[in-house]
């Protein structure tokens, strides 16, 4: 129920910002506005205020405000109320507004973020130093160690682990050429990153800092039955030190079933805790019940402060945004990344969970997201408007009826398409071992 209230409430207030920009521009330069429906499809409560028809309909995917005049076939009477009878300035403000509304949002959500406070995972501010080099992986068979600092990558200036997260995963499968500081010396190495088969992105096998430190403990499992609590510490297994997370869930899933002698750090004491993991037939690794301690920092600022810190936050993710569109359109990132309504419900749902402020900032970026692909040159978004009112004002005339419907056909393909792709997706990563398991018992 959270998760479907979560989106609702976030999908719902972004559709409305969006087409309140077109409606308030209407409006204001005395355009009819018709009809203002939040959502598709049958109409499930209205009210009707003057001239304009205030709809929420049944399918809660998107939203539109209907302009009198507005349709290409439309028969006009050059009544300034009438869409198509105004000048090509006022419409291109019209259709651009929405989108417009959705770049502004998040220039005025962030601030109030860093204003309320935000805890963010403490590593990605931090300088790029690895901790750890996943076995088999780019980095390791290039010589990446434990201990490097990354300087930049491909000649762009790294200074954090989340530039240096960011990076990689906008690179899936490309070569890449790192500069890393290893005590005194600067070596350069080059690598070829890998293509995680789950969501497309780019992964070299490097992982940031992590302390042994115990979250959570699961119930019924050995962890559990031992003792172990929420901040120990796990600093050695069966005599040997371990210092990283990875190295210890190594240890552990390597050893179904084997009685390990784990050193637990509590406070300032220490203690020994003999403990057998369990054997997961699924996963097929031995498990004791534990997750990792997210150590995190509160980011909380004065007035201006939060101002300067959430417009800043912004561009990093405007910038972000359009370097992940052109490397979908380049065919660099596959459009396994792309997650479509499920996804969203579920992050919408976890942000929920985790605080008003992770709410908020997710909806900026998603804001940012709406606005900037509803500026695509793509029929039947708002993009698809200002390109034949851009056509038009070359031409002097506008883009024949005829033309315009076989663009609109297009664009609903493209999008119908997209959506297809999205939910596919949504799908895989949600049920996709579900899936599996049912194919395997019905052909095996």
């Amino acid at each position: 129920m959270t998760t479907f209230i979560s989106f609702i409430f976030v999908l719902g207030i972004l559709i409305f910002i969006h087409e309140l920009g077109h409606f308030l521009l209407a409006k204001r330069i005395g355009v009819e506005v018709e009809k203002f429906s939040l959502g598709f499809g049958p109409r499930l409560v209205g009210v009707r205020r003057g001239e304009t028809d205030y709809v929420i309909s049944a399918l809660p995917l998107g939203g539109y405000v209907k302009l009198r005049g507005e349709d290409p076939g439309e028969e006009l009477t050059n009544d300034p109320r009438e869409l198509n009878s105004r000048s090509i300035g006022e419409r291109l403000w019209i259709f651009g507004a929405g989108s417009l509304m959705n770049l502004i949002l998040p220039f005025m959500l962030m601030p109030i973020v860093y204003l309320i406070g935000i805890q963010m995972p403490s590593y990605l501010d931090k300088e790029p130093l690895i901790g750890w080099v996943m076995e088999d992986s780019p980095a390791e068979n290039s010589g990446l160690r434990p201990g490097d600092e990354i300087i930049s990558i491909n000649g762009e200036g790294i200074e954090t682990w989340e530039e240096l997260r960011t990076t990689i995963m906008a690179n899936p499968g490309q070569e890449l050429l790192i500069e890393l500081k290893r005590g005194k010396q600067v070596i350069q190495r080059s690598l070829v990153s890998e293509r995680d088969p789950e969501n497309g992105t780019g992964s070299v096998g490097i992982v940031p800092p992590m302390r042994p430190i115990i979250g959570e403990v699961s119930p019924g499992y050995p962890a559990e039955e031992a003792g172990l609590r929420e901040g120990d510490m796990i600093t050695a297994i069966d005599g040997r030190q371990v210092s990283h997370w990875v190295e210890m869930s190594q240890i552990i899933r390597g050893n179904p079933d084997k009685e390990l002698s784990f050193l637990i750090s509590r406070g300032e004491g220490q203690f020994t805790a003999d403990i057998r993991p369990k054997f997961n037939e699924e996963a097929g690794v031995g498990l004791i019940g534990i997750a990792r301690y997210q150590e995190t920092t509160l980011k909380k600022y004065k007035p201006l402060p939060a101002v300067v810190e959430g417009c800043k936050r912004v561009f990093v993710l405007f910038k972000l945004t359009f370097v992940v569109i052109g490397k979908l359109f380049t065919l660099n990132l596959s459009i396994k990344s792309l997650g479509g309504p499920i996804m969203i419900a579920q992050v919408a749902s976890q942000a929920a969970r985790s605080g008003f402020t992770d709410l908020l900032a997710l909806m900026a970026f998603l804001s940012l997201q709406l606005g900037i692909l509803n500026l695509l040159p793509i029929p039947v978004l708002d993009g698809g408007h200002l390109l034949f009112l851009g056509i038009e004002s070359v031409l002097g005339r506008p883009v024949s009826i005829r033309r315009r419907e076989i663009a609109q056909q297009i664009g609903v393909f493209l999008l119908i398409s997209l959506m297809a792709v999205v939910f596919y997706n949504d799908i895989l990563r949600t049920w996709g071992e579900d899936i599996s398991r049912l194919f395997d018992k019905i052909f095996m």
